[in-house]
């Protein structure tokens, strides 16, 4: 078996299949993962029943079979589980469909359409929220949506006590099978990044499922999610850091992220990092250069537990400088539900400037209602620097 694919016992009867990614280097074409990601899918044997729990990414199709064989035969596979149809976690079903004919597929009712358009699978049964399914022990069936799209679901062995939970709780990074070894704080990180880069948007309802799984008696002794490692030591915290992220609980903490085209914004902001340290804040400076350039998803991760966010960019063309206004945007984008975040922008001009109260208008309009621009023309001088100190005094409080 290939180094970057691992099969294990989970349970008596369930065994997780996981393919280490090692090829991705942008995440949904889109966030910076150079610690990578893992898709994890799993198989249940029971009785006269052999249930698999989602799937691999595409390019993954043909070792995904030959890994399922190394457990059972694909072809003695009775039902599959669509818990998402996002790709990363549904690609390999063409192939699993076209090795076994027989194998009846549930999901949330909006996935069989999905599977239909996408994979030409129509072999499809719809599960209600709620619904038990007889898998040789039981299956609860829950419907937890826009966790991150609108037919994601969760599964729970009950008697296993297994929440089966696909992108919910999951991860970035190729860390171990399992939690027992990890260090906290580096779970922790890996967790809120992945959170806010794919259910940021969805914060929202992250409260809402986790009241369900409570009213539902939901306690799992193991998580099992569809990316990184399966939860079975840092449960009730892993709960938590969900419950505190959607909450929009921080520490005090701040977030520096600029652009600084010829270093005059990265001068004031070495200012205002020593600034806001002497007030006691824990400072995470991420900056866009000439020389450097930050992950914007270690901008975001940095952004769920912070007090106040520091935004520095030029006016540029008579605009805001153009990765500065989409770093914003992304902003806005994944961290809208953070209205206790308070803003602190700064922009240098040469002869007029304007990007600094265009950004302000576009996070004030997302409904952030601390932000205080600052703008200046040319070299930064004491008076600059005076002003700021006081700003940050009173951003601090």
């Amino acid at each position: 078996m290939s180094e970057h694919i691992h099969v294990d016992k989970v349970t008596q009867d369930l065994y997780v299949l996981r393919v280490d990614d090692t090829r991705v280097n942008y995440f949904e074409a889109l966030w910076e993962i150079p610690e990578r990601i893992s898709y994890n899918a799993y198989l249940l044997t029971r009785g006269n029943h052999v249930v698999l729990f989602d799937g691999w990414k595409a390019r993954y199709s043909d070792e995904f079979i030959e890994t399922i064989k190394g457990v059972v035969d694909p072809r003695d596979i009775t039902e599959v589980i669509v818990h998402h149809m996002e790709p990363d976690h549904s690609g390999s079903i063409s192939k699993l469909a076209s090795v076994n004919s027989k194998a009846t597929f549930y999901g949330h009712p909006l996935a069989g359409k999905m599977l239909a358009s996408f994979y030409k699978v129509t072999r499809f049964k719809p599960l209600s929220d709620g619904a038990v399914l007889d898998v040789g022990t039981p299956l609860r069936f829950i419907h937890t949506p826009w966790l991150h799209w609108p037919e994601t679901a969760m599964s729970y062995l009950e008697e296993e006590e297994v929440l089966l939970t696909c992108d919910a709780f999951g991860s970035y990074g190729l860390m171990p099978l399992y939690d027992d070894s990890i260090d906290g704080k580096l779970l922790e990180k890996e967790i809120r990044r992945y959170f806010v880069t794919v259910i940021g948007r969805y914060t929202a309802f992250v409260p809402k499922a986790i009241s369900k799984l409570n009213t539902l008696g939901v306690r799992p002794k193991i998580i099992a999610p569809g990316h990184g490692t399966i939860i079975r030591s840092h449960i009730d915290r892993v709960i938590s850091i969900y419950s505190e992220i959607a909450e929009g609980k921080y520490k005090d903490k701040a977030t520096i992220v600029y652009v600084s085209m010829y270093g005059n914004v990265e001068n004031v902001i070495t200012g205002v990092k020593e600034n806001l340290e002497k007030h006691g804040l824990q400072v995470e400076a991420y900056g866009f250069t000439d020389e450097k350039r930050a992950n914007i998803s270690d901008v975001l991760e940095s952004l769920t537990d912070s007090k106040i966010a520091v935004i520095g960019g030029a006016t540029y063309e008579a605009d805001v400088q153009p990765l500065m206004k989409w770093i914003v945007d992304v902003i806005v984008e994944k961290l809208s539900y953070r209205k206790n975040l308070k803003f602190l922008i700064l922009s240098p001009y040469a002869w007029s400037g304007v990007a600094g109260k265009k950004l302000a208008e576009i996070l004030k309009s997302a409904g952030f209602t601390i932000v205080e621009t600052v703008e200046w023309e040319g070299a930064a001088g004491a008076e600059l620097f005076e002003r700021l100190q006081n700003i940050i005094g009173r951003l601090a409080i």
